[in-house]
């Protein structure tokens, strides 16, 4: 292997770990350089259906037949994902903003969200079930332009009617086309999912993620106009959402998991929601208050994923 194969293993490797703060770092930028990055607008939806087709390229025919065979997990997955948690979310922002609806919404929202591909990378180095979140990953995200216009019309039936049309046509674009694509195209790949061609792909689409997130922020700048007391308040109520979705899929996961690494598996996919296309959806067609609460969970997600692993770690070691 090439020094410069090395180079992309390893710098891929410092990437994954980096993000912890360079998703905050891209809410920053996209702040401060509002007037460039807004102008990006029309590039975010490449940018979002090149992330979803390098997901679905890694996921195989095969483990889509493993999860068949298991279709109690993938339901209650699903179950958990779309009704429990968005449920728990509801109750979390009507306590926190009793008097603010659209958080609430934004909340709700971005509960409900396709589970993210970062869920099967944590699970993965957690040593859990990684397939079954991988094939969760592409269904559920094919599933979206369905679960999510029911949601919204739920939701915002007392805000206005939202074109549902144009936001089934934009998710089929940007999410079924690139994930059936990258599924068709799966025997094909002639790379290893460890070697550096695929280090190169997972490269650009963080790089992506960020412009995405930062892009979008530019496009909300003027709504960006909170106190710190508001940002911790909203931070805490995100973080108290996200914990206990972690808590509701560990506790799914021990009574319906054959294994631990089960268990693992249902952890993350009740924590990790797929931010970018929630961010980039507010943004195209909801209030934008309601996008806020949807941006501030990129802060959140990632170091409540970490600490979920020590946790998870702990556990193993001491079973």
């Amino acid at each position: 292997m090439s020094n410069l194969a090395h180079w992309l293993i390893r710098f891929n490797s410092l990437f994954d770990r980096a993000m912890f703060f360079l998703v905050p770092s891209a809410i920053y930028i996209g702040y401060l350089f509002w007037p460039y990055l807004e102008q990006g607008r029309i590039w975010v939806y490449f940018m979002f259906a090149y992330m979803t087709f390098v997901g679905a390229l890694n996921c195989s025919r095969q483990q889509f037949k493993a999860l068949l065979k298991a279709p109690g997990l993938f339901i209650a997955a699903l179950a958990l994902v779309h009704l429990f948690i968005p449920l728990l979310a509801f109750i979390c922002g009507s306590f926190f903003f009793p008097d603010d609806p659209l958080t609430v919404a934004g909340m709700i929202i971005a509960s409900t969200l396709p589970v993210a591909i970062t869920a099967a990378i944590w699970t993965y180095i957690s040593g859990g079930n990684n397939l079954f979140v991988l094939a969760l990953v592409v269904i559920d995200t094919l599933l979206s332009p369905i679960i999510l216009p029911i949601t919204t019309y739920t939701v915002f039936g007392t805000f206005g009617i939202l074109p549902l049309d144009r936001l089934i046509q934009d998710m089929l674009l940007m999410v079924v086309v690139p994930s059936v694509l990258g599924v068709l195209l799966h025997p094909y790949r002639t790379w290893s999912p460890q070697g550096p061609t695929q280090a190169t792909l997972n490269i650009f689409t963080k790089l992506f993620l960020l412009l995405v997130v930062a892009i979008n922020v530019a496009i909300l700048h003027e709504f960006f106009v909170m106190t710190w007391a508001e940002i911790g308040k909203l931070l805490t109520a995100l973080a108290v959402l996200v914990i206990l979705a972690y808590l509701s899929g560990y506790l799914l996961g021990k009574m319906v998991g054959k294994s631990f690494g089960d268990v693992i598996a249902l952890t993350y996919t009740g924590g990790m929601r797929n931010i970018a296309l929630g961010v980039v959806l507010s943004v195209g067609y909801f209030d934008p208050a309601v996008s806020i609460p949807i941006v501030f969970l990129s802060l959140i997600q990632q170091p409540i994923a970490t600490i979920a692993h020590s946790i998870i770690q702990k556990i193993k070691k001491s079973n």
